[in-house]
């Protein structure tokens, strides 16, 4: 069945595997199903909305509303809601269920979810077992970290995000298993190399695309396990090291030269239509290990998903960001561990439950936010097995008279994204009746781009305010230095650079907004024989997405057979295109 999507009026399938979906899913209360209805956005739209309630990069400085200490929060202080620094947030000195109340039939789910949103304390940032890696953010096992994202077991990771494994790594996105990487995205166990892109096992290389297996190789595409190659010249080792020499990386103006020429040097190479290994019955891109998927991209170990990205060892996510150990999952963002959950963020270790916020170790609950270890609780609000079983179907009914059931949050609740006036856009009945009843709620400064689908979805301020978003300008917090030198005036030569610098404010030479080098920073890049960036790190982290392909498909026919293929790369982009078998037959 084709559906319109109510917020870009694109016309989308809903395919019978969809639909078959759909039923698995829907909760079942007291031996009774309740089906879940076909969704009213496109799949890119409803991804839009899931990652704005998701602030994984943007940081700021305010005060503990539990011990009142200076912290770190992806919260500004001008936002509305109660935030604990993560020990205070992960102690027994409070219990969410405090907060509890009784349902209110009179208005609608969403407007009574996001009064109790706004009252329960919000961790600051989420991290779990973390050393001196505090300004980080969705960060698990990590150590000497600093201004880094959905990070797991990394050491000494700055400026890096959505990576696993890394030591000592820095501006790298999309990376695992990885030693002394500097600018590189989805690069698998390789070692000491700068600017590469889709590359495994590699090492003591620069400006790579698409390479396994290689060592010592420079400006080089499609090389499969090569050594001393230079833009796919075959050198001696010795030749190879005198024409390295020639280009000293620690100068920005030769660095900037060979980026552009190995930008153009790609184009002349076929790629593949899609980044798929060891995949059956997948589309996307960027998929490993995988099978009888649709429609998912940076994802590994995933089975039956549709719709989902950033998903790990995963069966039956659809439409799910960030995600990992779970089964039967719709509409979530950044939980782990969860089955049959439902319209839910930052909820982990749980199962049977719908609509929660940052609830863990939980079942059997609706509408909760900041729970631990409950059950059958509804707006945290604690009931009996056969208490909760009478009231959730009429809350279901009730939502459904408001037209709020099988949906997502509306973006209008997320503490980032929305001004308040989208509500009425997203759900025009239910806004309408929280009215006359009498019922505002607070305007603060949301803003498109503090959140995820800034990164992922950019749009420009013209035109994110023109969609109803909000924009937030001022996210850089003031700086206190001895100097502030513009970008574009930093010496080129990397050995002109004084110790000095670590007291100098840095103006980005694109935005204008303010940046620190720290000692450490300075420390990889004299290592390294890399030059001081003259942009800001959120600039930089922006142009490594930018180079990522955009997790849409298109149709396309293979270059070398005429077969038709799904492919990232749209029809008028100048890549040479191939289907898996003639690439395999081009590489091999």
């Amino acid at each position: 069945m084709q559906q319109s999507c109510k917020q870009c009026s694109v016309v989308f399938e809903i395919s019978p595997e969809d639909l078959k979906f759909y039923d698995k899913a829907s909760p079942v209360i007291a031996g009774k199903k309740y089906p879940l209805p076909p969704p009213t956005l496109c799949p890119h739209c409803r991804e839009q909305r899931r990652l704005a309630f998701r602030n994984q990069q943007t940081l700021y400085k305010r005060t503990c509303d539990h011990c009142h200490k200076p912290i770190v929060s992806i919260y500004s202080p001008d936002k509305p809601h109660k935030v604990y620094c993560p020990t205070d947030w992960w102690s027994d000195k409070w219990d969410a269920i405090q907060y509890g109340r009784d349902y209110d039939f009179t208005r609608p789910f969403f407007v009574q979810f996001r009064e109790l949103m706004v009252q329960v304390p919000h961790m600051s940032v989420l991290m779990s077992n973390c050393q001196n890696s505090d300004y980080t953010n969705q960060s698990y096992n990590n150590r000497d970290c600093y201004l880094s994202s959905a990070i797991k077991d990394c050491e000494g990771a700055i400026y890096c995000q959505n990576s696993n494994e890394l030591t000592d790594c820095m501006d790298s996105s999309y990376c695992f298993k990885s030693q002394l990487l500097s600018e590189a995205t989805d690069t698998y166990d390789s070692y000491n190399c700068t600017r590469v892109r889709n590359c495994i096992q590699c090492t003591d290389s620069a400006f790579l695309y698409d390479c396994i297996g290689c060592n010592h190789c420079f400006g080089c595409v499609g090389l499969r396990n090569k050594s001393y190659q230079f833009f796919n010249e075959q050198l001696t080792k010795e030749e190879y090291e005198r024409r390295r020499m020639q280009y000293p990386l620690q100068q920005r103006s030769i660095s900037q030269t060979i980026q552009k020429q190995f930008n153009e040097f790609i184009l002349k190479y076929p790629h593949l239509a899609a980044w798929m290994r060891n995949c059956e019955n997948t589309t996307g891109n960027n998929v490993r290990n995988s099978r009888n998927s649709t429609h998912c991209f940076d994802c590994n170990d995933i089975e039956d998903c549709r719709y989902s990205t950033w998903v790990f060892q995963s069966k039956d996510a659809v439409d799910c960001y960030g995600m990992g150990g779970s089964q039967i999952t719709y509409e979530n963002v950044g939980t782990e561990e969860v089955k049959n959950v439902l319209f839910s963020f930052g909820t982990s270790m749980s199962y049977e439950c719908i609509h929660t916020d940052l609830c863990f170790s939980c079942h059997h609950c609706f509408g909760c936010v900041g729970l631990r270890n409950k059950s059958y609780c509804i707006f945290n609000k604690q009931y009996t097995e056969e208490a909760y079983a009478e009231l959730v179907p009429k809350i279901i009914a009730h939502m459904q008279s408001t037209r709020e059931w099988g949906e997502f949050f509306p973006a209008s609740l997320a503490a980032f994204a929305y001004k308040e006036s989208k509500a009425q856009e997203d759900f025009p009945l239910a806004v309408k009746e929280a009215r006359a009843q009498g019922f505002h709620s607070p305007v603060t400064a949301f803003a498109y781009n503090e959140t995820k689908a800034f990164e992922d979805f950019p749009l420009t301020k013209d035109v994110a305010l023109a969609w109803g978003f909000s924009w937030k300008d001022n996210v850089d917090e003031p700086v206190t230095v001895e100097k502030i030198i513009p970008g574009d005036r930093l010496p080129d030569n990397l050995d002109d650079i004084p110790d000095d610098i670590l007291n100098w404010a840095i103006r980005c030479s694109e935005t204008g907004r303010p940046y620190r080098v720290t000692k450490k920073e300075l420390a990889f890049y004299r290592q390294q024989s890399l030059p001081v960036p003259t942009v800001h790190p959120d600039v930089r982290s922006r142009n490594r997405l930018a180079a990522r392909n955009p997790r849409e498909l298109w149709k396309r026919n293979c270059k070398k057979c005429g077969k038709p293929v799904e492919t990232t790369y749209g029809p008028n982009r100048a890549e040479i295109i191939y289907c898996e078998e003639c690439y395999l037959k081009e590489m091999y």
